[in-house]
């Protein structure tokens, strides 16, 4: 829509708990939503013949992505079989340890471990020399060798800012002993402070939106002139001419060449006159396709036409009320949603890929109401011919040269002046007839060609600024980096509400879920991110576990607590882990007294599948992002051994 676009010129709770239980509410679920996939987004793809030092670039930033599992996987061809850097050593040591505790380690994990603590890395000053030693020194004192304590604090304090946060990052579960809360005080303070960096509370909403679908147009209606039409200006003309010979001939062999002539100058005059003085004026008319019902009906139609309602409803003009602004605009609002439906009626094109074409198009009504043009609601467009001064001059010059034409005529002979009226007339009619339906029809293509540039033109602005406002759209590894210090401030609410010290805690983990009524958006070949979380952190202390439950607002980072549940080791009667048909796993805590605690992942929608892709693909990286495993192995433990798995995992055994 431009400021010219239409306008007419001138015209599920909890049952009561035992007695050893305390519970809140909040522990409800959410079914399967379609989500945003940005799938030219290809920083986790895997080319067919990737070499294995490209698969290991491509398992570092699965890595940084949270994404241990599948980042150990990518990095390990390389780091077997080639002689590795203290960057590659880094990065696959820190792989390793992420995410879980030393109890999960497989045996040969475990030798890869021990290979690379006794590897010394390279005396220079490089960072990641120097981010490898820290993480080397952390892990020997936390084994409670040789190294100071103080020693290896000291060494990660001198670290740069990347490679520190990094340790504090993927070591969170790993370290354990006298280090432990000294590492938690650091950790909760870089998270603290990057939580909201680079502008997080403008940016998040921006992953949520999916790429926009280019401008389209709807091209004017091409010259439609019938052939009869073209014929009968034709024939008309050619007998027209044939005429005026005619009469001159008969004229001038009478001895009246003179008046001939006069007569010819005054028709010539006159016809040049009405040619000069004719007007138009383009007018728009009611077509059905346009004011009619939506067309073609269906889900995306009633999308487009709900959103389209939404967006002007919420954008009045100033002064006015949105339902008084709604009737003013609701043929208009109907006659874009047709022709929005038509342009991109296509499988592949959602309601939300146009969203930036129905606020575009509901602020221009919003624009041109401003500007003090009327609002009409229909494209089509028609030619309407008129006279002004000029042309009524001349009509009155044609008058008086065709009657001193018929008194001349009349003076050779009667019967020639009769004919001559009766073939002039008739030729007149029909060739002005025939003129004006060509004239008119070239006209109204021109005004809708002129129409058609300026929306093509207005479009193609308002796509483009949509296009610059998503430029700083965060990538997936930044989201997974707010997302870790929403954990570990989550983790420290939990801590300070309980009255814990990390130390007192002697394992923790998470289970991420979809929140109610939240917009959800991945990249190629990445796990699911959620506008809001419901996470439930599980604290193991001596006392039993403490679930705390809150939902996170990832837009903002803010937190509302929905529930806590505690409950003693004995408490447990067993975990139920189910995998789905697609790979998602539902996970079941089930009390001795009956209780069932369900947490279900999100199954991903078919449409949210892209090439080279599969639900169960998106499944385990989702969950492998959300650490599921590590959380699966803490719980599946306390149901088999419950205080005895504790008292293991407190000894480090």
């Amino acid at each position: 829509m431009t400021d010219d676009w239409g306008f007419a010129s001138g015209s599920g709770s909890q049952p009561s708990p035992v007695s050893s239980s305390n519970i809140a509410d909040g522990f409800s679920q959410v079914g399967v939503q379609a989500g945003v996939v940005h799938g030219d987004v290809n920083q986790y793809t895997v080319a067919p013949d990737a070499s294995p030092e490209e698969k290991f670039e491509v398992g570092v930033r699965h890595l940084d992505g949270r994404m241990a599992d599948q980042a150990r996987q990518l990095m390990r061809e390389f780091v077997v079989s080639s002689a590795k850097s203290d960057r590659v050593r880094f990065h696959w040591l820190l792989a390793l340890v992420s995410g879980r505790s030393r109890n999960e380690l497989s045996a040969d994990e475990s030798r890869q471990l021990r290979d690379l603590q006794e590897a010394q890395p390279e005396q220079s000053d490089g960072p990641w020399a120097q981010g490898l030693r820290a993480v080397l020194l952390l892990l020997e004192a936390t084994e409670g060798r040789n190294t100071d304590v103080t020693v290896a604090l000291k060494e990660l304090d001198t670290l740069p800012d990347q490679q520190k946060g990094m340790i504090l990052r993927h070591t969170e579960q790993f370290l354990e002993g006298p280090l432990e809360d000294e590492i938690w005080q650091r950790a909760i303070v870089q998270a603290r402070n990057e939580q909201k960096i680079n502008a997080r509370t403008d940016r998040v909403k921006k992953f949520f939106h999916p790429d926009p679908v280019a401008p389209r147009t709807r091209p004017p209606h091409p010259v439609d002139i019938s052939k009869q039409t073209r014929l009968r200006a034709v024939v008309s003309a050619v007998f027209f001419a044939a005429w005026s010979v005619h009469v001159a001939v008969r004229l001038t062999a009478a001895g009246k060449a003179w008046t001939m002539l006069g007569c010819t100058l005054v028709l010539t005059i006159g016809a040049l006159a009405v040619r000069h003085g004719a007007t138009w004026k383009i007018e728009y008319i009611d077509t059905a396709d346009e004011v009619g019902s939506l067309q073609p009906s269906g889900a995306f139609a009633k999308k487009i036409d709900h959103d389209l309602k939404h967006r002007v409803a919420t954008n009045p003009p100033s002064g006015i009320a949105p339902t008084e602004w709604l009737q003013w605009t609701a043929r208009t609002r109907r006659s874009i949603a047709n022709e929005i439906i038509n342009l991109y009626w296509e499988r592949w094109i959602g309601a939300d890929r146009i969203a930036w074409l129905l606020q575009h198009e509901a602020w221009q009504m919003q624009r041109m109401w401003r500007g003090g043009t009327h609002l009409s609601y229909t494209r089509a467009q028609r030619a309407v011919p008129g006279l002004g001064t000029y042309g009524l001059v001349g009509i009155a010059v044609l008058v008086g040269g065709g009657l001193w034409t018929l008194v001349a005529t009349a003076g050779v002979e009667v019967l020639l002046a009769l004919e001559t009226a009766l073939f002039v007339t008739a030729a007149t009619y029909i060739h002005v007839l025939a003129r004006l339906e060509k004239e008119c029809e070239k006209r109204r293509f021109a005004a809708e060609q002129d129409q058609h540039e300026k929306v093509r033109a207005a479009r193609q602005t308002g796509f483009d600024r949509w296009k610059a406002y998503l430029a700083d759209r965060p990538d997936d590894q930044e989201m997974a980096r707010w997302l870790d210090c929403d954990r570990r401030i989550l983790l420290d609410r939990a801590l300070h509400h309980y009255r814990l010290t990390a130390s007192n805690v002697i394992a923790h983990a998470f289970i991420e879920t979809q929140a109610t009524s939240s917009k959800r958006g991945r990249v190629h070949r990445g796990p699911l991110r959620y506008k809001k979380y419901q996470i439930s952190v599980f604290l193991l202390t001596a006392d039993g576990v403490r679930n705390f439950v809150s939902v996170l607002d990832f837009e903002t980072g803010e937190f509302s607590d929905k529930g806590r549940l505690n409950y003693r080791f004995d408490s447990v009667a067993f975990i139920r882990v189910d995998r789905g048909a697609r790979n998602v796993q539902k996970v079941e805590i089930v009390l001795v007294n009956g209780q069932i605690l369900p947490m279900q992942m999100t199954e991903t929608a078919p449409e949210e599948i892209t090439a080279d892709e599969t639900p169960e693909l998106v499944a385990d990286l989702t969950q492998d992002a959300g650490g599921l495993q590590h959380t699966i192995h803490v719980l599946e433990g306390i149901a088999a051994e419950g205080r005895r798995w504790f008292r293991r995992t407190a000894s480090g055994w």
